[in-house]
């Protein structure tokens, strides 16, 4: 691993959350022309977090030099599809909830990780996997912050909760969901992407020393998912893009 400040450090693991935030983010023209960006910043960043993953923004943006907005859009379709897949379903709670009932359990909890930080998730249900990693790209630029206002009190709260995130929730299926992906037959820029996932949060476990992490099994449960206003998907208004940027109570996290 490459010398570096805590601070740049904390810089550098913000911008490989942010990066894979983006990765599985429905690609809409806006997301897709906030990649290229993104894969800029995490060029540099990656060269501070370990060989794995400096190789992995590589390859990523090779293929996205060469994939337009459709070919995403595609792939992420035939991964996730339009409504709810069974098979690579982008939400924690259904690797981690039995019924209904505990998968909204699941979420309120996510959720209050959200609230303590004072914010929301913008247009999903707070268990999509990028929700989870725009957090992860929140709590790594509030730690930066702390770190260069020296303030202590504020980097303790923030690595601790960083930590209990992961602990709780993220690390518990980022590697289940990123073989899913891999396998899932879709454009090389998503295997590229799941690749990176399952190997940047096993970097974050180690790094963070969280612990032994009780993982999910690998086994989906077919729920039926509610949408924000608590009716199933397939009686919920027709499936738009959604947007996972995380909101403040007063604007937008940039």
């Amino acid at each position: 691993m490459k010398r570096a400040t805590a601070e740049e450090r904390a810089l550098a693991r913000a911008s490989m959350y942010r990066l894979l935030s983006l990765a599985f983010s429905y690609p809409t023209e806006e997301v897709y022309a906030q990649l290229d960006g993104a894969i800029g910043v995490a060029r540099v960043g990656a060269t501070l977090i370990d060989d794995a993953a400096t190789d992995g923004v590589l390859v990523l943006a090779a293929i996205l030099a060469g994939a337009g907005h459709r070919d995403l859009e595609r792939s992420h379709q035939t991964i996730f599809t339009l409504s709810y897949s069974e098979d690579c379903p982008p939400y924690e709670t259904a690797f981690s909830a039995s019924h209904i009932f505990q998968q909204t359990q699941h979420q309120a909890d996510i959720s209050g990780f959200y609230r303590a930080f004072g914010v929301r998730p913008n247009g999903d249900r707070p268990d999509h996997l990028a929700a989870e990693l725009e957090f992860g790209y929140l709590l790594a630029l509030k730690e930066a912050r702390a770190r260069e206002d020296g303030d202590h009190s504020g980097l303790e709260t923030t690595r601790a909760a960083h930590r209990a995130f992961l602990r709780e929730h993220l690390a518990r299926w980022a590697s289940l969901i990123a073989g899913r992906v891999i396998v899932a037959g879709g454009h090389d820029w998503h295997t590229a992407t799941g690749r990176l996932l399952g190997e940047f949060i096993g970097w974050e476990e180690r790094f963070l020393r969280i612990g032994k992490v009780d993982r999910y099994r690998d086994e989906p449960t077919p729920l039926e998912p509610t949408g924000a206003d608590g009716c199933p998907v397939d009686e919920c208004p027709p499936f738009t893009a959604p947007n996972h940027e995380m909101e403040s109570r007063h604007a937008r996290i940039p």
